[in-house]
């Protein structure tokens, strides 16, 4: 596979000046790691990582380009972790993290659903996905972009995929349970049976309705208790006069 590259240049705006930073189109950086473990302030074009990242997502290495006076340095990297904007989705700050290519490194691997199931297509069963990624270990080099599953062994339904029926690639470890379920296939629900269900559903609300009613003519009530001596004492008062 082509190595990935990434041009990055060493930060000098921190704090508010990196919203600067932001508006010309650069989004601010950091890169720790490797044997040094010296964090060191970077800057990056936002279209090429956005480019970059398309490709290699969060497993595939990334040789990134520390543009010097003179003098490059690259490093080999991982996405650590991106901060976004809330509303937009944008990327606002990165975490690159420098692998040593001989060290194991731990990853979560997206995994992705692939053929198609007979049980769901031909029998109207429900699909049922329990994980979206698996936490694994391996070399830099032989970290997997996405680890794929084959849904057309489902043909019944109460059918599962378990992670220990996935083929890992090879210098793979796979840090989870092999007992733990991935993709099943359910029965479909009968109209029956949705009917029965929504009258539960229903009856539950009813109960809640009369229960709140109670609660307010109970609370009405009280209110008109809390009155009566009140009135009775005016009564009084005017016996009294």
């Amino acid at each position: 596979m082509e190595k990935i590259i990434l041009r990055a240049k060493k930060r000098t705006a921190f704090g508010k000046k990196n919203e600067d930073l932001r508006q010309k189109g650069w989004i601010p950086a950091i890169l720790y790691g490797g044997k040094a473990m010296e964090s060191c302030p970077l800057e990056v074009r936002a279209q090429d990582f956005r480019n970059v990242y398309k490709k290699a997502g969060d497993t595939n290495i990334i040789g990134l380009v520390i543009e010097g006076q003179g003098k490059n340095e690259e490093k080999n990297v991982l996405v650590q972790n991106i901060s976004s904007h809330f509303l937009t989705g944008l990327p606002l700050h990165i975490d690159f993290y420098e692998v040593e290519m001989d060290k194991l490194v731990k990853a979560h691997i997206p995994i992705i659903l692939v053929g198609e199931a007979s049980a769901v297509s031909a029998k109207g069963g429900v699909l049922v996905k329990s994980m979206n990624e698996v936490e694994v270990e391996a070399l830099p080099k032989d970290l997997p972009h996405e680890i794929p599953v084959d849904i057309s062994i489902l043909t019944e339904f109460g059918q599962t995929i378990y992670i220990r029926d996935i083929k890992f690639p090879s210098g793979v470890k796979v840090l989870i349970d092999g007992n733990t379920p991935v993709v099943s296939v359910s029965e479909p629900i009968s109209e029956e049976k949705l009917e029965e269900e929504l009258g539960k559903v229903k009856s539950v609300e009813e109960v809640e309705v009369a229960g709140e009613a109670e609660k307010e003519e109970t609370k009405e009530g009280g209110e008109e208790l809390k009155q009566q001596p009140k009135e009775e004492k005016i009564e009084g008062e005017e016996k009294e006069g």
